[in-house]
């Protein structure tokens, strides 16, 4: 598993996650196996990002940020973000059907896939995730070796839950122009994390609620910036990470290594801090 999140303002759409691969033993504890690879991909055909959390490698060889990057780099943008994020999905479908695992969570797999969709003269930014995972307590995964495809702005948006919080209506033209239409307040900012979100999200509301205050103050530095959307992308998981390293038995750290950052701005320009 790893710490996965992404942020969607007016400005940018940024993304961090830490670097964690494990392998876990037969007597349950974890050994690292990898803590500096990044787990997020910029798909520049539609102006996006792509991280995941889950299966990083399988026996066979299956590497998920090398089958991304392939993903990213074939992206045409002639088409839709919408049809490139299902098509990934019916991909991910057939490479996992043919494969075994000893344990069908072992196959579990999400990925947060940003995109901006040009619509009635706007560039609106959009939150595809495509999961294995029936829900976020990671329990149980979808039948057949599945990944399905939901939109999340504008659910997030109402305060929806599954399963109506996920209308493929929400993809129509007047559902994004109201998600575009409420980013232009200067404060609304969409967040997102999977991973462990029990453990991430008090970290992840508490640099959110300090944001808020700061700008309340007119103390903020600059919240139009691409370093301030990235330090409160990456915070939550550094703390998360650093947390881990104090109060974790060894052997059961699935959160840690190098983190990393990546933004992208409506027109299309990207950022990191730190490499990617």
């Amino acid at each position: 598993m790893t710490v996965v999140s992404t942020i969607i303002t007016r400005h940018y759409t940024a993304h961090a996650s830490d670097s964690f691969l494990t392998m876990c033993h037969p007597d349950g504890t974890r050994e690292v196996v990898e803590d500096q690879q990044s787990k997020l991909v910029d798909v520049r055909a539609f102006r996006g990002v792509m991280s995941y959390w889950g299966l990083a490698r399988h026996e066979d060889g299956w590497d998920t940020f090398q089958w991304l990057r392939e993903r990213a780099r074939l992206a045409d943008a002639s088409g839709s973000a919408e049809a490139f994020a299902e098509a990934c999905a019916e991909m991910l479908t057939a490479e996992f059907s043919r494969r075994r695992f000893a344990n069908q969570l072992d196959s579990g797999l999400g990925i947060h896939f940003t995109a901006y969709e040009y619509i009635n003269d706007y560039w609106i930014p959009e939150l595809f995730v495509l999961s294995r995972w029936r829900d976020e307590s990671y329990q149980e995964v979808l039948p057949k070796y599945k990944f399905r495809v939901t939109r999340e702005t504008y659910a997030t948006l109402k305060g929806l839950k599954p399963p109506d919080g996920r209308s493929p209506e929400f993809g129509q033209p007047t559902h994004r122009l109201e998600v575009h239409k409420a980013l232009q307040n200067q404060l609304l900012m969409f967040l997102f994390n999977n991973g462990d979100p029990v453990l991430f999200n008090p970290i992840a509301n508490s640099v959110l609620a300090s944001f808020a205050e700061l700008s309340c103050r007119g103390h903020l530095k600059d919240p139009t910036s691409f370093e301030t959307h990235l330090s409160i992308a990456r915070r939550p998981v550094e703390i998360v990470s650093k947390l881990l390293i104090d109060l974790a038995a060894p052997g059961t750290r699935l959160v840690g290594g190098k983190p990393h950052d990546l933004a992208v701005s409506p027109s299309g320009v990207y950022h990191s801090t730190t490499g990617g």
